[in-house]
């Protein structure tokens, strides 16, 4: 008789994501997500544009399955490793469940994800991981701007602003991202290096708050002698922001406006260049 193998611990699981632990890199490391399982999941969640070869699909998937060995939020089913997707549901609002079992291939990934439905064949159904409690952010904090306005290929770029000096254009930063706090337009991102934000940067225009941001910057929350700073370092497109912030919220809905309409330009965009 066939003994079992060992199951591996939680710790021997999260060795195989490899270092960048959230990233869609690090889950394809951990397991194999075959297209047509990544299909019948989409088709039971509830419907909604996930970017162009399912991105922020997968940067969902990264982020919880991960959270969920992490937290010890799965089951075993003999050698399969049961846990939810995230908090994903069904149209009629039923969690969503991911098989994952050991991969048969032996140069594959560890894991293969090998069934996606509603009712595991397991006598405990294990509960969705916890992304944790947020930092509440403090609009009037210091912000601290230390991003690269030098370099050619990775400077923060600002508009109408090359020729500004760099102190003007750390200020404009500054207040545009504690104008855009004050408005309660922060959506949470969550790194390796833990909670933090993205913020709309206004500087063309500050009409509409639902409309796409000049950029985003992800803003870094840093807690020392009793004081709350936040760091800027980077910009991105904002939506580059949207799959990151995307794996925060249990529906799509719930981020905030300015993310949404600039995710749905991106698809627009990248629909009508399918078409030409």
């Amino acid at each position: 008789m066939t003994q079992p193998r060992p199951r591996p611990s939680v710790d021997e699981l999260l060795a195989s994501f490899g270092e960048e632990e959230l990233s869609i890199q690090a889950l394809f490391k951990f397991c194999y997500v075959p297209a047509g399982r990544l299909s019948f999941l989409k088709e039971l969640a509830v419907p909604e544009e996930w970017g162009a070869r399912d991105f922020a699909l997968l940067k969902y998937l990264a982020v919880h399955m991960h959270l969920a060995i992490a937290q010890g939020a799965f089951v075993w089913n003999e050698e399969q490793l049961v846990m939810s997707a995230g908090r994903l549901t069904t149209k009629a609002g039923a969690p969503i469940y991911l098989g994952i079992s050991p991969n048969t291939q032996p140069d594959g990934n560890p894991w293969v994800v090998n069934w996606v439905g509603e009712r595991p064949s397991t006598p405990k159904l294990p509960a969705p991981p916890n992304v944790g409690p947020w930092p509440a952010l403090q609009p009037g904090a210091e912000i601290v701007v230390a991003c690269d306005f030098e370099h050619p290929e990775r400077r923060v770029q600002l508009p109408n602003m090359d020729a500004a000096p760099v102190v003007a254009k750390m200020n404009a930063i500054s207040g545009a991202v504690s104008w855009a706090l004050h408005r309660g337009l922060a959506a949470r991102q969550l790194h390796s290096a833990g909670h933090g934000w993205f913020v709309p940067v206004y500087l063309s225009s500050r009409e509409d708050l639902l409309a796409t941001p000049d950029f985003v910057v992800p803003l870094l929350v840093q807690e020392a002698d009793g004081r709350t700073r936040y760091v800027v370092r980077s910009q991105l497109t904002a939506h580059n922001a949207y799959a990151p912030a995307r794996a925060m919220v249990e529906r799509g809905e719930q981020l905030p406006g300015w993310l949404l309409s600039s995710w749905e330009e991106a698809a627009e965009q990248q629909a009508s260049e399918d078409e030409d």
